[in-house]
């Protein structure tokens, strides 16, 4: 498989001036250059390398670029090797990091005509069987992409960072959030950033506790280097909140930020200390310490379904949603259908439950 910066497609030839790379985690500076996380946190190679170690994929950067414009794609391969039922084949299908698909920087007409081709071209070359992208809400970058492919996946929620003090706290927060933001305070809820080890070590404790309550899958569990490697790859753009309440930690959040997001990613709280609103306490801290630093949105997320308690929970931090888009493209059928086909015979079921992509990655129950 290719994939390294001198591996430069004839492109130049087709069109004048458009530059194309193909750039793996050892490309770093070449990555940094084009896709900084002061751009996007989450399209990043610091984000990249923690995924290539602890989410069983090979991360790239598709980069098509001129001298005023350039779109990035970052793309998370997996092989299809991997699966029970395939075999050696040689295949790979693709995922993107959260909130990222394309991203476009600049203007430049020629590089939003030519991206879809090129992208397409790439995908053959590189046997990636299926394309599939969770999109930033805001980016104007889908325009690059087949409308066919987009789908609707969810409204998440977001706080925008950009109005007063006073507005934050009357206008997007519920009555109640504001109650309980003023309870923890009366109990002595503290709210602190760290990154130490022991600070780590309690992160993990906290999300691992949330996780198992929430009956999660085991791909949501990390080795504690999983955490720390935040600290290490992404120092400025990673920042661990946690919430003590008499000596112990009893919530934490970490948030990845760029130069216009903060995204709550990862965390959890004590069930046992839910009383104090400890979780309350960080969102709230977060809200005023990234206002201060003059970024642009919070964006909470969504919950698991629609009108469900935890997307009801998120609202009371804001009322404002936004539609959130996948991307889902078939790019080599014939391999698609056979892996389709063994995933069928391998789970012994006559028909793959729909809305799953691509398909063959699902397990579903045996019939």
């Amino acid at each position: 498989m290719s994939g390294h910066a001198e591996d430069i497609f004839a492109f130049q030839q087709k069109t004048p001036m458009l530059r194309e790379h193909y750039l793996t985690t050892s490309d770093y500076e070449m990555w940094q250059k084009y896709l900084p996380p002061s751009r996007s946190v989450f399209g990043s190679v610091g984000y990249a390398r923690i995924c290539e170690r602890y989410r069983a994929c090979s991360p790239r950067l598709y980069v098509l670029a001129s001298e005023n414009a350039s779109i990035c794609y970052p793309l998370l391969l997996r092989s299809t090797n991997g699966l029970p039922f395939a075999g050696p084949n040689d295949k790979w299908d693709s995922t993107t990091p959260d909130f990222t698909g394309p991203v476009l920087m600049g203007t430049d007409d020629r590089i939003v005509e030519a991206f879809p081709g090129q992208r397409n071209d790439l995908f053959q070359s590189e046997k990636i069987v299926a394309e599939f992208a969770h999109l930033h809400p805001w980016s104007s970058a889908r325009a690059v992409l087949d409308p066919q492919g987009l789908v609707y996946n969810r409204d998440i929620v977001w706080v925008d960072l950009t109005l007063d003090s006073e507005e934050l706290w009357r206008k997007q927060l519920r009555y109640g959030t504001r109650k309980q933001i003023a309870t923890s305070v009366r109990s002595g809820v503290r709210v602190f950033a760290s990154s130490a080890d022991d600070h780590l070590h309690e992160f993990q404790r906290i999300y691992e506790g949330t996780m198992r309550r929430n009956h999660a899958h085991h791909s949501y569990y990390f080795p504690f280097d999983f955490f720390r490697a935040f600290r290490e790859e992404m120092p400025e753009n990673a920042r661990f909140v946690f919430a003590e309440y008499k000596d112990q930690i009893v919530a934490a959040v970490l948030n990845l930020y760029d130069d216009t997001d903060v995204f709550g990613f990862l965390g959890g709280s004590d069930a046992a200390f839910q009383s104090v609103r400890p979780m309350s306490a960080v969102i709230w801290n977060t809200i005023q310490s990234t206002h201060e630093a003059g970024r642009k949105r919070l964006i909470l997320g969504g919950g698991y379904k629609p009108g469900d308690g935890i997307l009801y929970y998120k609202t009371g931090f804001s009322p404002l949603l936004q539609p959130f888009h996948i991307y889902r493209r078939i790019h080599l059928e014939r391999d698609y259908a056979l892996l389709e086909r063994q995933c069928r015979e391998y789970y012994q079921v006559a028909e793959l439950p729909p809305g799953y992509f691509p398909s063959y990655r699902q397990t579903p129950q045996q019939a």
